[in-house]
């Protein structure tokens, strides 16, 4: 059995830490959020809203709507994010709400985020790709809201 020269051996453990932390620094890399990120939401809606105000849906005979929808990141400081949603389009009026948000999970790749009456729930699918569902429970007086969606980063 031969025995390795022990600076090579030296060397090679160097290169395999270096390996290691690089992978590690990479995977501990937060997304950055900032800009636009456009789609359209596939709502479904029961009672009348803020975004749906004109919707006639009940949880008997929900509606079913598309909205166009940006989600504009203005700030970004470590995994804390905020800014402002636009949703237009339907035969609604467009609205505008702000937000805030957190990225969280392995790699920081999911995201929490709070608007003024609801919840959304979703990840990066990669670094220019968000897909995610919005929550909003409205009781008796205001609309309740499910509305998944895939965005994309705009150029």
């Amino acid at each position: 059995m031969r025995i390795a020269c022990p600076k090579a051996a030296f060397a090679a453990g160097l290169a395999l830490v270096a390996l290691v932390t690089s992978s590690a620094l990479a995977a501990d890399q937060i997304p950055n959020l900032k800009g636009k990120w456009v789609g359209k939401t596939h709502t479904i809606v029961a009672g009348a809203g803020a975004h749906w105000p004109s919707n006639k849906g009940t949880f008997d005979k929900p509606g079913l709507g598309e909205k166009d929808l940006v989600i504009e990141v203005t700030g970004q400081q470590d995994n804390r994010f905020w800014g402002i949603q636009k949703l237009s389009g339907g035969t609604d009026m467009a609205s505008d709400e702000p937000m805030i948000g957190e990225l969280t999970g392995p790699d920081h790749k999911n995201i929490v985020l709070v608007d003024t009456d609801g919840y959304l729930h979703g990840q990066l699918t990669d670094e220019n790709t968000l897909t995610f569902c919005y929550e909003q429970a409205g009781g008796k007086t205001t609309a309740s809201v499910v509305s998944c969606s895939e965005l994309k980063r705009a150029p």
